[in-house]
């Protein structure tokens, strides 16, 4: 991939997009947005008004286009379809039809478009999502698929440093969970895998450079239910989890979650990428990394 390439990425003050910055800053000039996170040199931009994304390109002119912006929350997407719609798929839509069919579009896409029931899932299994939040990532594949140098990269659930130890995401608020006395539950029904954001940088700077098209899945290697994720960081810092019961029926939330998604891998190892840090190494690294936690790394 040439140095120069202008880079654009949405949703760059989120964890992941802070991993995808700190990385592809490496290899070209990097341009990120915000909205209400937007900070520093980010450009605070709403992506859902058609008018805002026009003028960042116009100023931004990127050649290659990182688009993680997205709402995430399953139940508000299940809650709030028109309003989910307007910021998951219409900006893919405007970048599809205002990008040079040869300028890179690479959408991080979701596990959540399988039902999670077959797993493990291949690129080329058919999708079929329980949730509103999975069908929008549908819809907008289907978008950058159409693109000529559309690129889709699904993942499954992050983890890593936020900016703050209270945005820290999954790490954070289950360390407060088992931190809190109170009696308390855990899904122990849905299977997870955890991924560190810079494992997934470190995919997209990769698929990039091989400059390749269509589908990819990335995913850590080891799954687990919640409550299994709990006890082994509760293990990890010396921590007891003896209040927290585990939930076998699953946790009731508005939108369905499918129980397994665990995405297959070898399609990326086989181009060359076998990254994949195991969880007990990222914990380390975000409790290194932030503050306030009340712990020893």
């Amino acid at each position: 991939m040439n140095h120069e390439k202008n880079i654009l990425i949405t949703g760059a003050s989120g964890l992941l997009g802070r991993s995808l910055t700190a990385r592809l800053s490496g290899i070209g000039n990097v341009s990120g947005t915000g909205f209400s996170g937007a900070t520093g040199r980010l450009f605070s931009v709403d992506l859902r008004e058609t008018e805002a994304l026009k003028g960042l390109l116009r100023r931004v002119k990127p050649d290659v286009v990182v688009h993680c912006a997205a709402y995430r929350d399953p139940d508000f997407c299940e809650d709030h379809p028109e309003e989910a719609f307007r910021l998951n798929v219409a900006p893919v839509q405007q970048f599809c039809e205002l990008l040079p069919e040869t300028a890179p579009l690479l959408f991080i896409s979701s596990d959540y478009v399988f039902e999670g029931v077959a797993a493990p899932y291949r690129e080329e299994d058919e999708r079929h999502p329980v949730s509103e939040y999975g069908r929008l990532k549908v819809v907008a594949e289907d978008l950058v698929l159409q693109h000529g140098a559309g690129l889709v990269l699904r993942i499954p659930l992050l983890i890593g440093a936020g900016p703050t130890w209270k945005k820290s995401g999954f790490i954070f608020k289950t360390l407060t969970q088992i931190q809190d006395p109170s009696p308390s539950s855990l899904d122990d029904a849905g299977i997870r895998f955890p991924t560190w954001t810079n494992d997934v940088a470190e995919a997209v700077a990769h698929l990039l450079d091989i400059e390749d098209r269509g589908i990819y899945h990335y995913s850590s290697l080891k799954g687990g239910t919640r409550y299994e994720w709990a006890a082994e960081l509760a293990d990890l810092t010396g921590l007891s989890m003896g209040h927290i019961t585990p939930n076998r029926e699953g946790s009731a939330t508005r939108a369905v979650r499918p129980r397994d998604t665990q995405l297959a891998v070898e399609k990326i190892r086989h181009t060359g990428l076998n990254q994949f840090t195991p969880f007990w190494e990222v914990v380390r690294s975000v409790l290194k990394s932030t503050t306030d936690h009340g712990l020893t790394s």
